[in-house]
């Protein structure tokens, strides 16, 4: 026996049915070509900002669309393909806070094949995007770490040899003076190059700043 997919739970779907759904942890809903909902369940309410699903059946669903070019779009793909899933959309919520959604659904034709209505289930992935990004942002982090910690420690060995040497120079008697005074300010270079090292070394964080030609790079003295 065929297991049925969701476009055949979909389709012809009792409006009865839609509105015993209030506990879902999704919105689900049916509409008119005129962007009225015709019938939903609370969830879908709740994914708005609505205090009720009254107030939400008298809003128009356009107003809903962060860009209205969306709707257009979701529209011309049902009347061709029938149905969509999984897409996503940019919403905003009843007070305009802009929100994230997954969109499944079906079209209902008419017996000319003309599309009037659409039955379909919207889930909020506001978050979930939210926690993905942190997420991103962590693992990047990490990479810097590591890979910082590497310069860092490749960097001290040859700088910690070349300050040792540099001692010596300074302390051996046949150094001349005046060269003693070069190898004193080369030294002050080592120690600075020291310095950027350890803060490599020491990153906890990306604080970017401004190069040149719109480039940004890592600013170190504010990373660690």
């Amino acid at each position: 026996m065929k297991t049925p997919s969701f476009r055949d739970l979909f389709e012809n779907v009792p409006l009865d049915f839609i509105r015993s759904l209030d506990d879902m942890p999704i919105g689900i809903y049916r509409s008119s070509l005129e962007g009225k909902l015709v019938a939903a369940n609370k969830e879908l309410a709740r994914i708005f900002g609505f205090d009720s699903l009254e107030e939400f059946m008298e809003y128009p669903l356009v107003n809903l669309y962060r860009d209205k070019k969306d709707r257009g779009a979701f529209m011309a793909v049902l009347s061709e393909k029938r149905f969509v899933e999984d897409l996503h959309l940019a919403f905003y919520q009843k007070g305009g806070s802009p929100i994230d959604c997954m969109v499944t659904a079906c079209g209902v034709f008419d017996r000319d094949n003309e599309l009037i209505y659409i039955d379909g289930v919207i889930r909020d992935i506001t978050q979930e995007k939210v926690d993905k990004k942190a997420t991103s942002r962590h693992h990047r982090l990490r990479g810097v770490q590591q890979m910082a910690g590497g310069i860092g420690h490749q960097l001290n060995q040859p700088l910690t040899v070349l300050n040792n040497l540099i001692s010596e120079l300074m302390t051996t008697p046949e150094t001349p003076e005046s060269s003693k005074n070069t190898l004193k300010k080369i030294q002050e270079q080592v120690r600075r190059l020291n310095d950027i090292a350890q803060k490599i070394q020491n990153i906890k964080h990306v604080e970017m700043m401004d190069y040149v030609a719109g480039v940004q790079i890592v600013d170190i003295d504010r990373s660690f």
